[in-house]
């Protein structure tokens, strides 16, 4: 009888220490799980915030994209209604202008066409007269080596072969001329040879 009433005080004592200590384990295990649900709680809280103004920030964009879309619109409309038929009406005019000259344009190229040809001809006939200008100015001597020697005399083909035929003539008696006379100098010089030795001797 004392001897099982002196263990039950002992038996009951440690079991309140082991309830004691799962409580205690039960409370720090709930702390521990409540600090980490107060951690995900602040960073859900904290990523929140963020998506909240990120939101904020997209809703603000969109409204301005929305602004300048809405201002561009007006400025096309505003195009379409001001802008676009005086455009039109330009493109009209210059067709219309385009076709009138092309209209214009063989007159045009007979024009220069004409002014062409009668710019030719005056300076053919400038150059004409310079020509015979300066021959009329040139020496008789200038205009008999131009008639007989080049080609570019501003004579006729007949009197050209005339003058030269005289002289090739006039050539053909000077050389036989001086042909003469050089051989009677060889005759006189040979002849004094022949009479200077007689006398020598």
């Amino acid at each position: 009888m004392n001897t099982h009433h002196s263990q039950s005080p002992s038996s009951e004592l440690t079991w309140q220490a082991e309830a004691n200590k799962r409580l205690e384990s039960a409370v720090q295990e709930a702390l521990q799980r409540a600090k980490q649900d107060e951690s995900h709680i602040k960073a859900l809280e904290s990523k929140l915030a963020n998506d909240l103004s990120n939101s904020r920030s997209i809703h603000h964009l969109l409204a301005d994209s929305l602004g300048k879309l809405e201002t561009n619109r007006q400025l096309v409309d505003r195009a379409l209604v001001d802008h676009i038929p005086h455009i039109y009406q330009d493109l009209h005019d210059s067709m219309e202008s385009l076709l009138a000259l092309e209209e214009r344009l063989p007159e045009r190229r007979a024009q220069v066409q004409t002014i062409r040809t009668v710019y030719d001809s005056g300076r053919i006939t400038a150059r004409e007269l310079t020509t015979q200008l300066e021959w009329r100015q040139a020496s008789l001597q200038d205009k008999a080596r131009r008639v007989i020697f080049t080609r570019t005399a501003p004579v006729s083909a007949a009197e050209v072969a005339a003058a030269r035929l005289a002289f090739c003539l006039i050539f053909i008696l000077f050389v036989w001329q001086f042909g003469t006379a050089m051989d009677g100098a060889y005759r006189a010089y040979r002849h004094r040879l022949v009479w200077g030795d007689k006398l020598m001797s």
